[in-house]
């Protein structure tokens, strides 16, 4: 974030706005933490999913002892109850453009040897820009001077697939009552360097304690061994799942670091970027002298293989206008000597335009562009008329007659093979295609290369939260109505649709019903089936590892940020504003619940 510098202090932490947001962006999310240096305070919160990926790679780095927002108000600050130990906003003042601004760094932290971090998250393509290099030069510089470092994670260097591993072991790191016990018993069989799975340690211990505290043992284990850097399994390429082979390191041994994130990148400079020419350097100066006509931009073109065709054709017409032999060189570039001639033909007529494949063909069409684009319309009517019947349609015959009133000549209606041969022509077009394809509502369009849902790597790693109400006459045995709306609350794993929780209330929902939501997606739900007396059974819980719920007053207040994040551990986002198509899977599934 950039503020510019003033000569009037600016009030900090404004009430009523700062509290709601870090440096003018809405809150995303709270992150549990186990390095904020106050075991009490434990939340992080973050802007955007990039930051979230940081705030993971810094938990599970072994070099970082503690880190914080760097960005947030001294109001945000003390409203959330944020451990801020090198104080907020952590202003660092920069030059850029010849004035004066100021960088608020989205984390700063501590190291292990005492060192100053400094951590930024964002976009590659916009950190590669100037006032964005010129922040991260002066950021390095402040770091390297208090025995630090300044890191920069993207899009391209923070891996999903880590974070999502990390996010699945931090989510087990809550203690318990029976973990010590069973954790001295786990680790005597478990040695360094010793490969076992979840499954196997389940199986062998399980006859004393019971299956799910053995599991939540060993996860727990595998998560602070992560952090301290001594799980030897590569989280950048696999899953972790019941059946991955676990090993641990010799706590006397070396920890393993994660990939170094950067603490400058390559500045972005468009204009500064010369096309890959392989060729284009011996023609380009001998064209001006021998081929006619304006230089063509080789860069523009939408493909290597044109591009270098392009290439072709320009050295081998270089050379036969330079007075080399054309069937010679026809054989170096493996052409037919007729092409040649043709294309040496074209060149001094069209420059080097000419020896890009297909860029100087072009044939107008012989039918009129009102008939083209009334033949269009027809065609992609919701009917979907056959060629034969555009071609009778009255309307060609229509507008002949007031093209021929307009132009006092006679204007003929389009040949049926005029017709035919046009929309041939347009019905392979993508807006052809979707008029004529029949459907009522079309489908929307793709916007990722794979399955969202898919792309989730466990259940219950992202659940998802809404509050619904429903038009239920609600009467007494004696017929006083009680209410005549019911207002109710789902919790949804998004991988499974599966419901994990479920109220009812007869007024409006407040903290203690989403609380009690929680408990129940936690709980077994033998107990209620059978106190219900419910025909089907209910299997379906477990603890979430992040809860995605909207702006309701009951999701995000203070109460639901303790809960969840403060004491449980759960990693909670909040959808954007004005984006109700977040909750569709929710939408779906209430009905059923």
């Amino acid at each position: 974030m950039d503020e510019p510098s003033q000569s009037v202090p600016a009030r900090r932490g404004t009430p009523g706005l700062d509290i709601f947001k870090i440096a003018g962006r809405s809150i995303s999310g709270f992150f549990p933490s186990f390095k904020t240096g106050d075991h009490r305070r434990v939340r992080q919160p973050f802007t955007t999913q990039l930051e979230e990926r940081l705030l993971l790679y810094l938990e599970y780095h072994p070099h970082v002892r503690s880190y914080q927002r760097g960005d947030a108000s001294e109001a945000f600050a003390q409203a959330r109850h944020l451990y801020t130990p090198l104080g907020t906003p952590y202003r660092i003042p920069y030059v850029y453009d010849g004035k004066p601004h100021e960088y608020l760094p989205d984390f700063v932290g501590t190291l292990c040897d005492g060192g100053l971090l400094i951590a930024e998250a964002g976009r590659e393509v916009e950190k590669r820009k100037g006032q964005a290099m010129a922040k991260a030069e002066v950021a390095s510089r402040l770091a390297e001077l208090k025995g630090g470092g300044y890191w920069i994670g993207t899009d391209e260097n923070l891996s999903v697939r880590r974070h999502a591993n990390l996010l699945f072991l931090h989510a087990r790191r809550q203690i318990f009552s029976t973990y010590k016990e069973i954790a001295q018993a786990v680790l005597a069989h478990w040695t360094w360097g010793n490969l076992s799975c979840v499954y196997e340690l389940v199986r062998l211990f399980g006859r004393h304690w019971s299956d799910a505290e053995v599991e939540a043992t060993v996860w727990k284990l595998a998560g602070d061994a992560a952090a301290e850097g001594r799980l030897l399994v590569d989280l950048t390429e696999v899953m972790l799942e019941r059946e991955t082979p676990l090993s641990l390191l010799d706590s006397t041994s070396p920890p393993i670091l994660p990939d170094p994130l950067p603490c400058t990148l390559e500045y972005d400079d468009q204009s500064s970027e010369s096309p890959m020419e392989p060729t284009s350097e011996k023609p380009s100066r001998v064209q001006s002298e021998i081929i006619p006509g304006p230089t063509f931009d080789a860069s523009t073109l939408e493909s290597d293989e044109v591009r270098d065709r392009f290439y072709r054709n320009l050295a081998a017409v270089t050379a036969v206008l330079a007075g080399e032999p054309r069937r010679q060189v026809a054989k170096e570039y493996q052409m037919h000597p007729f092409t040649l001639a043709r294309l040496e033909q074209r060149v001094q007529q069209f420059g080097q335009l000419a020896c890009v494949p297909h860029a100087t063909y072009h044939r107008d069409r012989t039918l009129r562009p009102e008939f083209q684009e009334l033949l269009r319309k027809l065609y992609a009517l919701p009917i979907r008329p056959t060629m034969m019947a555009v071609y009778e349609d009255v309307q060609l015959q229509q507008l002949a007659a007031k093209l021929s009133e307009q132009e006092n000549m006679l204007v003929k209606t389009p040949t049926y093979k005029q017709v035919k041969s046009f929309l041939k022509g347009i019905a392979q077009e993508p807006s052809v295609i979707e008029a004529r394809s029949g459907l009522k509502h079309h489908p929307p369009e793709r916007t990722s290369t794979s399955s969202f849902v898919l792309g989730i790597p466990y259940p219950a790693h992202l659940c998802q939260v809404d509050e619904h109400t429903m038009d239920l006459f609600v009467p007494t045995l004696d017929g006083v109505v009680i209410t005549r709306r019911v207002h109710a609350a789902v919790l949804i794993c998004v991988k499974t649709a599966a419901i994990l929780g479920a109220v009812l209330a007869l007024d409006a929902l407040c903290e203690e019903d989403y609380m009690r939501l929680v408990k129940m997606a936690i709980e077994p739900k033998d107990r209620i089936t059978a106190l219900y007396e419910c025909q089907h059974p209910w299997p379906c819980f477990g603890k979430p590892t992040v809860i995605f719920h909207d702006r309701g007053k009951i999701f995000t207040s203070e109460r639901a940020t303790q809960v969840l994040v403060d004491r449980l551990g759960i990693t909670t986002e909040q959808a954007p504003a004005y984006a109700p198509s977040a909750n569709d899977l929710i939408a779906y599934c209430t009905p059923s619940a």
